[in-house]
């Protein structure tokens, strides 16, 4: 009896003592849709293997890419509600939640790298990520690169914008895209990234426009044949973490994910923009007829998008416009 009494007494100690000790904790999880061998991919892991290095081993992120854990609307919607704890994802997929982030899809805005560098880790980069933190839950960690946007189609050569009329392309579901490609003559069509291949391969669109590392990873040399050099649009990529996961850490372990996020992002840019540079020719080998719009051809372009820009400059907030105006002009060459 006196036994029993014993093992019943030391069973409900270690049941209060379970019920007492938090659950075991699950590596947090990062997603992102391009392929494991995408800069992103890439970056991902280097990221992940920076937060373990300088936590000790006490954080060891799981990385899950090729859209394993959804698409980008569908990861952020989890990252928000934090049953995600980390993902990378465009920008564009932001304007819903916080529409200043629209800044990065203003068409012909952004002169080159240094100039969106400057926009990215200026003013307008912090101003930005505390909108989001306020207004999603999400925390922005770190602007990665996605690169300058391209056109590419299987209809014809594109060197002016007369080029582009009548044919039909697929969009980010974003609005100041439908309205850039309207003006632009084409008819536009939103579609989320993972339905965008089967949509060129069977004919529902002509048409597509992203950067190089993205059109040749998604292996568009397939199914499109022209790619115009209009570099129409920068969008970055943004590291993005879950509040209830990130609160949740010491903050000596959001010192060091921030200061992983931060180089990280040195590596990722490096090696989205030296690959760019070398898929060009990757992309002529593959079958990619590569046109080069003239600057005067570049320009009535942005002359017919000019009063796409100013509408959405007012919507955004001529002050933050303004701000990143000055910023690049601060970097000018």
């Amino acid at each position: 009896m006196k036994a029993m009494k014993a093992l019943l007494l030391t069973a409900a100690l270690v049941g209060g003592l379970l019920a007492a000790a938090p659950a075991m904790a699950q590596n947090p999880r990062l997603g992102y849709v391009p392929t494991e061998d995408h800069p992103v991919g890439q970056a991902s892991r280097h990221f992940a293997k920076l937060v373990e290095e300088k936590t000790g081993g006490r954080i060891k992120i799981d990385t899950f890419g090729n859209g394993v854990l959804g698409s980008e609307p569908e990861m952020q919607a989890s990252v928000q509600a934090g049953f995600i704890d980390i993902m990378v994802g465009p920008t564009p997929n932001l304007v819903g939640v916080v529409p200043q982030f629209m800044i990065y899809d203003l068409p012909f805005f952004y002169k080159d790298f240094a100039a969106v560098d400057a926009v990215m880790d200026g003013a307008v980069g912090e101003q930005l990520f505390a909108q989001l933190t306020e207004k999603t839950g999400m925390v922005g960690l770190a602007w990665w690169d996605n690169g300058f946007r391209h056109m590419t189609n299987k209809i014809r050569p594109i060197n002016t914008v007369e080029d582009m009329a009548g044919i039909n392309i697929r969009v980010i579901p974003n609005p100041l895209f439908l309205a850039t490609w309207t003006a632009l003559g084409t008819n536009p069509t939103p579609l989320p990234w993972p339905e965008l291949y089967s949509a060129l391969e069977n004919g529902a669109v002509d048409a597509q426009e992203t950067p190089y590392a993205l059109i040749y990873t998604a292996r568009f040399y397939e199914v499109q044949k022209y790619l115009a050099k209009t570099g129409h649009v920068y969008t970055p990529f943004v590291l993005l973490a879950s509040q209830k996961w990130f609160g949740s850490l010491s903050d000596e372990d959001k010192a060091h994910v921030m200061e992983a996020a931060k180089e990280s992002a040195a590596y990722q840019r490096d090696v989205s923009r030296k690959a760019a540079d070398n898929l060009e020719q990757e992309l002529k080998a593959k079958g990619f007829e590569i046109t080069q719009p003239t600057p005067e051809a570049l320009a009535a372009m942005s002359e017919r998008v000019a009063p796409v820009v100013k509408e959405y400059s007012e919507k955004i907030g001529v002050d933050l416009v303004e701000q990143a105006r000055a910023d690049m002009a601060a970097v000018a060459k």
